[in-house]
């Protein structure tokens, strides 16, 4: 740290009345220095002792991102903020991942700015490795604050090559957010392999993670790659997690302790450059605590945890996403769709969104084929209680009888349901779906908009092949 009695701060901005308002807000507290350009920033930093940088990303003479890379080249201990009037997904992730301190939307809060500068000096910075970033960032969408805390997330875990495990409700964009880090990590140029524990079944699970040799069992009658091999020197991201067997759990435990995978079959281990992310819906402590899921691979898991947060948490962003699906949808039926009358979009704004970002893009899209012109009306989205929680079975007597005993018995438990009852609703509506499909496991998965392999696993996991589905009654769903 400076030798000044004040620790000194350097405001990096080219607009003069930034640099005012600053000097009056934080005067007191710390030493002021001024930068209008890049090369001044760099000329300050290498001449004066600095105990923090503010920098705003865009600058006349220079890119805000490339001069914080000069920037962590010239101090790599220097805490560097960033701060822009233009925040998008793709800027707040990059800065992250090259080691910003945080990053702060214009305008700025000053007590909250003052908090953080006081928190950076009283500390040590601690000096991060910085990527190389690419520059795509995919779907990720929204400029909500609990949004710019996940873009940080993602930029902080895309800076490592640790285990992440990744949580937040179905539909939330979990997959998504891992395929982000993927983009932003060192491993960007490698593999990025999802695989989705849940669709496979337990017995063909091992196979598909390590893979096999030929004639390792009946059937296998060629050698199979498994997706840690085809991740190599990549990403696998392991989906619904908490849906994997306890024997295999322990052997996913030993790969990512030893670095090391044996295909059915063979007797020689092969090493393996992996960065492993798994995903869930699940409360996995509470699985731990039950003896669903191993204690041990749970904290091999939990090196880096990410919690994408549910829609209903991010405001205005509802509406720019639907607008973003509005506009994909019209490119795709070829029609002019402009957006939402105000109607549509108090009723996008008040639906709780059970099913989070997955849910709004099937209701703009269904939406989109109702409506008779270029805006889309709050009537055309069909928003109800429970509406769009399941896909409309197709045939008319299951739509009638089959959603409304959804809607009557689950509508206390859908806007924001424990964690801790998703098992027990979860088991509750397959018995449902199962009774209203008259024991057709086919029928019940279309209903429930699952494979039919993810509702067998589900019937296993909840031992419901065994017994006849629970008689419905509507709106007397109790906690069991």
């Amino acid at each position: 740290m400076a030798t000044s009695m004040k620790p000194r701060i350097l405001i990096v901005d080219d607009e003069p009345n930034v640099h005012y308002s600053f000097q009056r807000a934080l005067a007191e507290d710390f030493e002021i220095h001024s930068a209008f350009a890049g090369e001044d920033a760099i000329a300050i930093v290498e001449q004066q002792p600095v105990d923090a940088v503010l920098l705003d990303v865009r600058l006349v003479d220079a890119d805000g991102l490339a001069l914080l890379t000069r920037l962590r080249a010239e101090r790599p201990d220097l805490p560097v903020v960033v701060m822009s009037a233009y925040a998008s997904t793709d800027m707040v992730i990059r800065a992250t991942a090259l080691a910003a301190r945080d990053f702060l939307p214009k305008p700025v809060d000053v007590p909250t700015l003052r908090r953080l500068l006081h928190e950076i000096v009283s500390r040590q910075s601690e000096p991060a490795v910085a990527p190389s970033p690419n520059a795509g960032v995919g779907q990720l969408l929204g400029h909500s604050p609990v949004m710019l805390e996940l873009y940080k997330q993602i930029g902080r875990a895309a800076a490592t090559d640790a285990t992440v495990l990744v949580t937040g409700e179905s539909g939330t964009g979990k997959e998504l957010v891992a395929r982000t880090i993927h983009e932003h990590s060192r491993r960007s140029s490698g593999p990025f392999v999802a695989l989705n524990c849940a669709a496979i079944p337990a017995e063909l699970l091992e196979a598909e993670l390590f893979g096999h040799e030929r004639g390792a069992f009946t059937g296998a009658t060629a050698e199979r790659t498994g997706k840690f091999a085809l991740a190599h020197g990549g990403t696998l991201l392991l989906d619904e997690i908490g849906d994997m067997a306890l024997p295999l759990q322990a052997k996913l435990l030993r790969v990512l302790q030893s670095r090391e995978v044996t295909p059915l079959g063979a007797n020689t281990p092969r090493a393996v450059d992996v960065r492993v992310i798994a995903s869930t819906n699940a409360d996995l402590e509470e699985r731990v605590r039950r003896g669903a899921f191993r204690a041990d691979l749970y904290y091999r898991l939990y090196v880096f945890r990410i919690e994408v947060p549910p829609l209903r948490t991010r405001g205005a962003d509802i509406l720019l996403l639907a607008r973003t699906f509005l506009l994909r949808e019209g490119e795709r039926q070829g029609r002019t769709l402009i957006g939402f009358t105000p109607d549509a979009e108090a009723a996008l704004l008040h639906h709780p969104w059970p099913g989070n970002v997955r849910e709004l893009e099937n209701t703009v899209a269904r939406a989109c084929l109702h409506a008779p012109g270029s805006l889309v009306g709050a009537e055309d989205l069909q928003l109800g209680p429970l509406m769009s929680v399941f896909p409309r079975a197709t045939n008319n007597n299951d739509a009638s009888s089959c959603e409304l005993a959804f809607r009557q018995a689950l509508q206390q438990f859908v806007a924001a349901a424990p964690q801790r009852l998703y098992d027990q609703v979860e088991s509750r509506l397959i018995e449902i779906a199962l009774e209203h499909a008259g024991g057709n496991q086919v029928r019940a998965a279309r209903l429930l908009g699952i494979s039919r392999n993810v509702l067998r696993n589900r019937m296993h996991k909840y031992n419901l092949g065994r017994r006849q589905p629970a008689h419905l009654v509507p709106g007397n769903l109790e906690p069991r």
